[in-house]
């Protein structure tokens, strides 16, 4: 039997996961910078990084301010005397080596007319710093736009001025900041080798929409709309209840130790994610998602994301609530049931490459009538939940991506109950090694609803362990199988526990995809097959068996094994013509050359490649 989450319920899963956390080392506790605790909670005042250059202070008053407080001496520390409220704006910072001590005091902001609590007034300006005290988003609770811009406690976009001043190596400490209003964000900043640091960011709003989902709001982002943002760290950050996101990274940027939770309102709620990425490192932080699609962490989409190492992360996720997208006749008939998202441990989809994911521990609980809500209005609405511990595919062949060693349990009576699902896949380098995988409905799907399951992937060395007693459950299974949508695989050197069986599938022969799945074993370091599971390439009606005496080895990639380039996403300097750049999703023919990205348009209307959206 599955136990509804009610509210106590949650704070107790909380608290459990914080004390997991804690005492096996895995996951992010976060920093609890509330000036309404004693000593700030278990926040410690950080250094501000350039204090060295900062020889000037300015005393702030407090009071009410009808107009924007203008920081603009450079070199200088602004020290607040008092709490201010603010009619819109409450600080503009248009100088360098500026720091904004709120020295314990609070900035609530946005109280008659739309603005920010404290923005950037110039262009191109650096190393400023905001920290130690509250920042507020007032009663007005003015909405942002579609890009989750505009009236945000911290944020480069300035309402006023209707525009962004991206700014870099902005540091962000200390702060205890709470906003409400419709598609406002966080800390919502556009630039590079930001430090963000023992932060408390609290999201109320509760029930609603986005205006553009694809865009979205993030409560905390240091590249924001900014797709060559680079070199920022996120470390030790509280993020309570985003409706959408949590933290967006940027390139180069590194995210440990953070506490997240999520209240997803909006398809794709990442706890932690990047699109169109490179060189990200998540780990040691704890992200529950509760909702309507709580993803742990998500990466890929457009030209997609690439070198990005993810460990040692605590994950629990669930749906709860039921929206628009996929609830559009809940109206309809409120007291029936209706099929929700799948909440997702790690999501890697589109193009999202030379991914290395390990020692995460993963929980998704899934139900197949949660008395939930529905997202817009909060009205109770009845949800078949599912769920998935991995949702992962490399697009194009060649691409390298690695899940090994992780916990999985994804348990319930959801109607998508799946530990592993391998999805949107060609690749022949998705390696899935040494996982344990528990699951009360299938274990590893090949091939989905969403996409494919093709170029024959490696799961090696898994343990899959049944839950429960669903009579329905199957160790392998394909969900879906359309023209084009094959489930293709090796599986070797399985560990079946609890049930699980290598003779428990649920294939689907002579549909209109191919079912063909090598088994075997690692033999003196060899992967050897002795037997697969095929549909003589969509031409038998029923799931054959071929045995080999003696066994055999596949011409496929290998984890450590170096396959020669070639033409491909990784390597579009090797695509020498302009139709074979073409044929590989992503890459464009420029100028007599193959690259990544669309090729740029001279003149004062040059689009370049810069990312408007979230995965899809």
């Amino acid at each position: 039997m599955v136990i509804k989450m009610r509210k106590i319920q949650l704070f107790t899963t909380l608290l459990l996961l914080t004390l997991y956390s804690s005492a096996f080392g895995l996951g992010g506790d976060g920093s609890t910078c509330d000036p309404s605790t004693v000593n700030w909670g278990s926040c410690t005042l950080q250094e501000v990084p350039f204090a060295a250059d900062v020889i000037y202070t300015v005393n702030v008053d407090g009071g009410n301010y009808s107009t924007p407080y203008q920081a603009n001496q450079a070199n200088t520390r602004y020290i607040l005397q008092g709490n201010i409220t603010a009619d819109s704006t409450a600080i503009s910072v248009s100088a360098n080596y500026v720091v904004i001590d709120l020295n314990g005091y609070s900035i609530t902001y946005n109280n008659v007319n739309p603005g920010e609590g404290v923005t950037f007034g110039a262009w191109n300006k650096h190393h400023i710093s905001i920290r130690n005290g509250s920042i507020i988003q007032g009663t007005a609770m003015s909405e942002g736009n579609e890009y989750g811009r505009g009236n945000n406690p911290i944020g480069t976009y300035s309402t006023d001025l209707a525009g962004t001043r991206s700014a870099d190596n902005i540091h962000v400490a200390n702060l205890y900041v709470k906003y409400g209003g419709r598609d406002v964000g966080g800390i919502i900043c556009s630039g590079s080798y930001g430090l963000y640091e023992q932060n408390t960011i609290e999201d109320t709003y509760e029930f609603g929409t986005l205006k553009n989902r694809m865009q979205g709001s993030e409560a905390l982002t240091g590249a924001k709309s900014a797709s060559s943002a680079t070199g920022s760290v996120y470390r030790n950050n509280t993020i309570v209840n985003t409706r959408h996101r949590g933290i967006v990274t940027g390139n180069n940027a590194e995210v440990y130790g953070n506490h997240i939770t999520i209240r997803s309102i909006a398809t794709n709620s990442s706890g932690v994610g990047q699109y169109e990425g490179s060189n990200i490192s998540i780990h040691d932080n704890t992200i529950i998602g509760r909702g309507e699609h709580p993803i742990g962490v998500g990466t890929g989409g457009g030209t997609g994301n690439h070198d990005v190492v993810i460990y040692e992360n605590i994950m629990d996720m669930q749906i709860t609530a039921l929206g628009v997208e996929y609830g559009s006749q809940y109206l309809n008939d409120p007291s029936a049931t209706y099929p929700g998202n799948s909440a997702t441990g790690i999501r890697q989809t589109w193009n999202a490459y030379d991914t290395v994911a390990y020692n995460n521990q993963i929980t998704v609980v899934t139900d197949n009538r949660y008395t939930g809500t529905y997202s817009p209005t909060g009205a109770t609405a009845y949800i078949d939940g599912g769920g998935k511990g991995l949702f992962i595919g490399a697009y194009v062949q060649g691409m390298v991506a690695t899940f090994s060693n992780n916990t999985i349990s994804v348990t319930g009576d959801g109607s998508d109950t799946i530990g592993i699902t391998c999805s949107a896949n060609s690749s022949d380098s998705l390696f899935v090694l040494n996982n344990t995988v528990t699951s009360s409905g299938y274990n590893l799907v090949l091939g989905d609803s969403y996409s494919r399951c093709n170029g024959y992937p490696l799961f090696s060395g898994n343990t899959f362990i049944k839950s429960g007693s669903d009579v329905d459950y199957r160790t392998y299974a394909n969900t879906y199988n359309t023209t084009g949508n094959n489930s293709q695989a090796r599986v070797v050197g399985s560990i079946y526990q609890g049930g699980a069986a290598a003779d428990s599938y649920s294939f689907l022969p002579a549909s209109s995809g191919i079912t063909d799945v090598y088994f075997g074993a690692i033999v003196t370091e060899e992967y050897r097959y002795s037997y697969r599971l095929h549909d003589n390439n969509n031409t038998s009606q029923t799931l054959l068996t071929e045995t080999f005496d003696p066994t055999i080895t596949l011409a496929y990639a290998n984890p450590g094994s170096t396959p020669d380039p070639v033409c491909d996403f990784g390597h579009p300097d090797l695509c020498l013509t302009q139709e074979t750049c073409e044929a590989v999703s992503g890459l464009y023919w420029c100028d007599g050359a193959c690259q990544v990205g669309e090729c740029a348009v001279i003149g004062p209307q040059s689009r370049g490649t810069v990312p408007l959206g979230n995965m899809q």
